[in-house]
Parts: C-alpha cells; sequence; structure tokens
C-alpha cells in the first residue's frame, strides 16, 4: 500500500492504470483504454506518469465532487475530477476515493480512475 498525501494506493492498481492487466478480456480492454488516454493527457508511465498519478490524487482530494457511491455494508465512494491537458489533448481525471463505513474522517483509499479526454472544438 502507497501512502500518499491524505489518500492510500494499492500498488498493484498502477498496472490496472498503465495497461498491463490481463485477467479477463473486460478488464484488459479497460485497462488498455485507460493507457492510452493517460498517454493522451501526457501522463506516461516511463516519464514520471506513477508520480504524477500521486500528485494528482493529492489534488483531487479537494476537487468538484462529480459522484457519490453508498454501499451500507462496506461504505462510501467519493468521485472527484480534475483538469488534466497536454499539447494533445484537454480532459479531466475522474478519481475514487473510497471511505470505509461511510466514514469521512479516514484516510480514503483511491480506487479507481477514469481518464476522460474532451472534444476538441472545429
Amino acid at each position: 500500500m502507497i501512502e500518499g498525501e491524505g489518500f492510500r494506493i494499492k500498488e498493484s492498481k498502477f498496472d490496472y492504470f498503465f495497461g498491463r492487466v490481463r485477467s479477463n478480456p473486460k478488464n484488459q480492454a479497460r485497462s488498455l483504454q485507460n493507457l492510452r488516454d493517460l498517454n493522451r493527457l501526457g501522463i506516461k508511465e516511463s516519464e514520471g506518469g506513477q508520480q504524477r498519478l500521486l500528485e494528482l490524487f493529492a489534488v483531487g482530494l479537494s476537487a468538484a465532487e462529480v459522484g457519490r457511491r453508498i454501499r451500507p455494508a462496506f461504505g462510501m465512494t467519493v468521485i472527484r475530477a480534475v483538469e488534466v491537458s497536454s499539447p494533445e489533448a484537454r480532459g479531466a481525471i475522474e478519481i475514487s476515493y473510497f471511505y470505509p463505513g461511510a466514514d469521512l474522517s479516514v484516510i480514503p483509499e483511491v480506487v479507481s480512475i477514469i481518464p476522460k479526454i474532451y472534444r476538441q472544438e472545429a
């Protein structure tokens, strides 16, 4: 487990974020999509991408909330969006922070990301 600035994340999540998951066709496709979108947003693993994501996860803790899911038996996931841009694309990364027991006073765990690329205006 990586302890970030105000969050935690399992190291294995970076395999999913950077296209290395092969568990089943659906997960593999999603992992490869993450890799493509992160690369377009200028977040490349070979160029400090993991550290960049850790920085974005810290920033995301105070970013705009775009969703919330509560599963009473487990806890709450708060989804926040962080704007990201590169010379190639503009977009955002939606970061899901999980709070066990729906307790917002605990340090959340980053459980998933969804990179989004904005459409370019013609």
